[in-house]
């Protein structure tokens, strides 16, 4: 396994909305991130599901999100695509943004000079989190 330190942890969501054209505030708030350096958007992609179950991308105009025109770079796959579309209704929208978290890089290149290495990084499942806060909850009642 190897790791680039210029780079920080990389994560993904996926945000469904019941229609287009979808709500434009979440984005807002992540284009000011952006600008303010804290998170780099690597891939961006909208993908919808239709009454027959067909899945399909579209692009940031036609969900209302001109901003973001050119913001996919095609590192989500079909997969992913799919992935995230398997919990759609028809006609809801989903957006899948992955991004890296560039506020822990100085944390990262702290620990480099001190001679550590990230031997491995990753996201942890909100799911997992509440599940394993459910476990110590319940061993702190016994």
């Amino acid at each position: 396994m190897s790791f680039d330190a210029d780079l920080g942890p990389i994560n993904f969501i996926v945000v469904s909305f019941p229609s287009a054209p979808v709500p434009s505030a979440g984005f807002a708030v992540l284009t000011d991130l952006v600008a303010a350096g804290r998170v780099n958007v690597l891939d961006t992609e909208f993908v919808s599901r239709d009454a027959d179950g067909k899945v399909q991308r579209l692009d940031a105009a036609s969900v209302g999100l001109d901003e973001f025109s050119g913001a996919d770079s095609h590192l989500i796959d079909d997969d992913d695509v799919a992935a995230a579309a398997e919990s759609l209704a028809a006609g809801e929208v989903a957006a899948i943004v992955v991004y890296e978290e560039l506020s822990f890089l100085p944390v990262i290149g702290a620990w480099g000079a001190d001679g550590g290495t990230v031997l491995t990084e990753g996201p942890v499942l909100v799911d997992d989190l509440i599940d394993a806060l459910d476990a110590t909850d319940a061993l702190e009642g016994n």
